[in-house]
């Protein structure tokens, strides 16, 4: 087996270097970029697809970044743009909860009632890291990338942004929070290196971000630069302890932060552009030697600063390898293309980074063989196996933290009214939860409400309930790019009290964000699923059924409300 290993790292060394040797200066440059792809199909004459290839061809693009697609539609065009490019294309993707780009089909009234009335048409649903954290569990963190990356190689993509090792020990965090697999620096680690062996096991790149670590700040880098005062020794007995995991896991891809440590770098620059951040602190004092890869660099936490140009060839004067997404392409491309044919970056250093991104291409076989078998996928992706193994994560996850009296399990005779609320309008939202409820209970209503619902919208709602027995209330907020803090508008605060007022139960369920319960009312039961998805919906219902057993412990603590491992014990009832 040793020889073996060594004559597959020889081979792999043998093509980089003739490959290397072959390329352009301009075929280089491009190669440490990677660009944004949206693999929806589309012709090979429409205006997506010659911009795609004009990325090929006019920039040397090393890989593309998927912004969607369907699971067979991002086999088509991935394969169609491998044919077009003189080297091997890296596709990567932000696969944080499994292959879960869809376009799912619904069952309309109308049509034929044997159809089904829902189809998920993408991969295996996965839930959040944080959800992950709740069952302690790390052999499903390391199903989660074992599933994530074997769905994701069968649709042509060999990269994954995942696992996030942030430690999220600020509740106020905008943009991380459930991302996290928790709070402590030692179960993050735990999880974060499972993941890694689980993704790599099946040749796909994981990626350790948001390095030197995001999960103590406040406010969003896609839309300013955040300053953090941390210390070289708080750094490392927090936020370093699940990237040092990962690494020593073999890890092969790390992504910078757009974030400010002044203690660190008196600069004040983004982590991404720092030659302290990146080269003393990731390369030197951690010892990694894999791709390092730039946040997006449309964020505001870089383009607020810098333009695209100078941008490139900072990051890469700091370290790093590769640049994704940048504001603009061309401007960036040739910027870099001209700091190199003026000496201030030196051939030996992007050099330096080419032989990464080559060697990372050979690593995942694309030197050999760049295209996907289509008919494969419908073995591959989404089978009844992983399906049950993600099931049986959802359900793990399922947090009850408080349960006052006997409302759960909701008795057989039990008129129950859901009420889901939302930050953007879906009505979708519940239908899982009220499939499982439905044929158990005398009777349940569904309505929407949303952070913008009217005054008039949400006093309806609140008539509506008023017959129920049981009001199940259902929290939909989840952290997402460039929407800032979450929160409710005043009318919503007070549809809650006036429900919790009621005398009748009210179950309130997080799923997503659970740090949003520090401005919810106490209610009689109080649950967090930190997932969103129908599974999750599905899982809560079980509980609720009484036919689930809980064991979920709260990864992060709920300032003045419940401590990180937190969680009541409940069994399943026999009926």
């Amino acid at each position: 087996m040793m020889v073996a290993h060594m004559n597959a790292d020889a081979q792999q060394s043998g093509w980089v270097e003739s490959t290397l040797a072959s390329m352009t200066l301009e075929e280089k440059v491009g190669q440490l970029f990677v660009a944004d792809l949206v693999a929806v199909y589309s012709n090979r004459e429409s205006p997506s697809f010659q911009l795609a290839k004009k990325f090929v061809h006019t920039y040397h693009v090393g890989g593309f970044i998927l912004a969607g697609g369907t699971v067979t539609d991002i086999a088509i065009v991935t394969n169609a743009l491998q044919g077009e490019s003189k080297l091997p294309l890296l596709i990567s993707a932000d696969l944080e909860g499994g292959l879960w780009f869809n376009h799912p089909y619904r069952w309309i009234m109308g049509r034929g009632p044997e159809l089904p009335r829902f189809v998920a048409g993408g991969g295996t649903p996965l839930p959040s890291c944080m959800a992950i954290g709740a069952t302690g569990n790390p052999r499903f963190a390391y199903e989660f990338g074992r599933i994530t990356a074997r769905e994701a190689r069968a649709v042509g993509i060999q990269w994954i942004n995942t696992p996030v090792a942030d430690v999220n020990s600020n509740p106020h965090n905008p943009i991380i929070n459930t991302r996290s697999f928790g709070e402590d620096p030692a179960q993050v680690a735990m999880m974060v290196e499972a993941y890694v062996r689980g993704a790599q096991e099946e040749k796909v790149i994981a990626t350790l971000k948001h390095f030197p670590g995001h999960g103590d700040t406040e406010e969003d880098t896609h839309m300013k630069l955040p300053s953090l005062p941390f210390d070289r020794a708080r750094l490392d007995a927090v936020e370093f302890v699940p990237f040092k995991a990962g690494i020593k896991a073999g890890v092969k891809a790390v992504m910078t932060a757009h974030i400010a440590l002044p203690n660190i770098d008196p600069e004040k620059r983004p982590s991404t552009l720092s030659p302290v951040i990146v080269n003393e602190l990731l390369r030197g004092h951690l010892g990694f030697n894999g791709l390092v890869v730039t946040d997006g660099m449309t964020m505001q936490g870089v383009t607020d600063h810098f333009n695209a140009a100078e941008a490139a060839i900072r990051s890469i004067e700091a370290g790093v390898d590769v640049i994704l997404v940048p504001a603009d392409l061309a401007q960036a491309y040739n910027g870099l293309l001209g700091a190199v044919r003026s000496g201030r970056i030196s051939e030996a250093r992007l050099e330096e980074s080419i032989r990464r991104v080559l060697a990372a291409k050979a690593w995942v076989g694309i030197d050999r063989q760049r295209l996907v078998n289509v008919d494969d996928i419908t073995s591959i992706v989404a089978p009844p196996q992983s399906e049950k193994i993600a099931d049986s994560m959802f359900s793990a996850a399922v947090t009850l933290l408080r349960n006052n009296g006997t409302v759960i399990p909701l008795p057989p005779t039990s008129r129950v009214h859901i009420v889901t609320v939302t930050d953007e309008p879906n009505l979708q939202i519940g239908d899982a939860l009220l499939a499982v409820l439905d044929p158990k209970v005398r009777s349940v209503a569904l309505s929407h409400l949303w952070n913008e619902s009217s005054p008039d919208a949400i006093s309806r709602i609140n008539s509506k309930v008023q017959s129920a027995d049981a009001i199940v209330l259902g929290i939909y907020l989840s952290v997402g790019s460039w929407k800032g803090p979450l929160g409710f508008s005043p009318e919503l605060q007070k549809f809650f009290d006036k429900i919790t007022s009621l005398k009748k139960p009210v179950v309130t369920i997080t799923f997503g964000d659970p740090y949003v319960i520090e401005r919810l009312p106490t209610t009689e039961v109080m649950l967090a699923t930190y997932t969103g998805v129908r599974k999750a919906e599905e899982a809560v219902g079980n509980v609720l059924l009484g036919k689930a057993e809980v064991k979920g412990k709260l990864p992060v603590t709920i300032p003045g409300k419940f401590k990180r491992g937190e969680g009541i014990h409940l069994t399943p009832v026999a009926r």
